[in-house]
């Protein structure tokens, strides 16, 4: 088994931020366990109850939550949703669950969302644990989406029809933002599928059938909150993180990542985890996607030995 078995969350609510959002919280394992919060990617994909199965329930106090705007939170508008409010959120959530420190872990946009909080917030910050990990640079928007970047050059016919000839990455985020927020719904399902096609297959290899998650709805959805968060750039400077590593070189930080991860540059996490002095997991000949054996059981070994490593936590009453 590469994985810990299914559970059901012992608690789930929903909890209020501000701005009229309401986030979706489940919580699942040992109350008086070790608290770990994960943080999905997407940005948009909302919550995924699998992702507490990498964690020991035993041991494991399992925290999910929906980001603003996705998911079960509501309501679903790119209104009030930029990465500062969402790490506000987080420590929100820390405070109302009368935690002092937590372990955070996430994948891909996950995991930059787990790195920019433990920079504002490292007084708070047990450990990390990131897989498939994005740096939000310039260099990793021009590898997704620019016409020399690698992905296009994998997939160059997928990528002539995504980027419908456009020049620049610049240009491609804007027509994506202005064609998923058309009135006309037909119009903006058609590109909010051809945006999560892109994705599906620089993630897995291939383009999924099912390309809106449960429903086209939540596809658009989904499509609409990471073109928002990518033409700003995720509302942070370039090589933010790079630049403020320092802040976090005292915590402990696994990365695990696919060598042939076609979404986040393998080079630049392994630069990172070398400057942190961090434990870097390589996963040879695996991408981006966690629907292998080789990842799971990977994520699952790095988060049984960060609970070995901060074994002296107990619970307070």
């Amino acid at each position: 088994m590469q994985l810990y078995p299914s559970i059901t969350p012992y608690h789930d609510f929903h909890l209020s931020v501000g701005d009229g959002h309401q986030l979706h919280i489940q919580e699942y394992g040992e109350p008086c366990g070790l608290p770990v919060v994960i943080c999905h990617g997407g940005p948009g994909a909302g919550l995924h109850a699998d992702d507490c199965r990498f964690f020991d329930p035993t041991r494991y106090r399992i925290i999910l939550y929906s980001q603003r705007g996705c998911g079960q939170s509501t309501p679903h508008l790119i209104n009030a949703n930029t990465t500062a409010e969402l790490v506000a959120d987080l420590d929100y959530l820390r405070t109302y669950l009368g935690l002092e420190k937590w372990v955070l872990s996430g994948g891909s946009w996950g995991a930059t969302l787990c790195l920019l909080y433990a920079i504002e917030h490292t007084q708070h910050v047990q450990g990390l644990i990131l897989r498939g990990t994005f740096l939000a640079t310039a260099a990793d928007f021009d590898w997704l989406y620019s016409r020399a970047g690698g992905a296009a050059h994998f997939y160059p016919e997928l990528y002539a029809r995504f980027s419908q000839n456009l020049p620049d990455v610049t240009s491609i985020l804007a027509f994506y933002q202005q064609q998923l927020n058309d009135d006309n719904q037909i119009n903006a399902n058609h590109f909010a599928k051809l945006w999560c096609q892109w994705e599906s297959v620089l993630s897995h290899g291939k383009q999924h059938h099912q390309w809106g998650l449960s429903s086209p709805q939540l596809g658009l959805n989904m499509a609409r909150l990471m073109v928002h968060y990518f033409a700003a750039r995720c509302f942070i400077t370039d090589n933010f993180i790079s630049e403020h590593y320092k802040k976090i070189s005292k915590v402990p930080v696994w990365f695990i990542h696919g060598r042939h991860d076609l979404v986040c540059r393998f080079n630049a996490v392994q630069q990172l985890a070398e400057q942190l002095n961090a434990q870097l997991l390589i996963l040879d000949g695996v991408g981006h996607g966690v629907d292998n054996n080789v990842y799971l059981a990977a994520v699952r070994r790095a988060a049984d030995l960060m609970c070995i490593k901060l074994s002296r936590h107990k619970c307070k009453d």
